[in-house]
């Protein structure tokens, strides 16, 4: 999760990726719940990649935030590495996001991969998320 690449705006894939996340986001938000009831917890690494902008620099970058929950609309957790741009963040600083600035999810479960629709993107592309 350190390395960063660019994407932009007009890229189809990626953008109908981030589109299935944000549609989904819903499903991630239940596993979430159901996870928290349990008596022994059966999610594994989840984490939500999101959009940041920098008031400094002007830069965006999407990261993944991991320790997630969700805090009436919003998303909680901790960023799980360093911006390359945003100077006013880092790595292990809490953060809360809007569920529109959402890019991605990803967490597993019984040994399946749920989520990481740009992820998978990458993957195709030949890049290591």
């Amino acid at each position: 999760m350190s390395e960063t690449y660019k994407f932009y705006g007009d890229d189809p894939e990626m953008n109908a990726a981030v589109e299935e996340a944000q549609r989904k986001l819903p499903e991630f938000r239940r596993a979430l719940d159901e996870d928290a009831r349990r008596l022994i917890p059966a999610m594994v690494g989840a984490l939500v990649k999101a959009r940041f902008e920098s008031p400094i620099t002007g830069a965006i970058e999407h990261m993944w935030i991991d320790d997630v929950g969700f805090e009436g609309e919003e998303i909680v957790g901790t960023l799980a590495s360093d911006p390359q741009n945003i100077p006013e963040l880092s790595k292990g600083e809490c953060v809360t996001v809007s569920p529109e600035a959402i890019s991605d999810w990803v967490y597993r479960q019984g040994g399946r991969t749920i989520g990481g629709f740009t992820v998978r993107v990458m993957q195709r592309r030949g890049l290591e998320p």
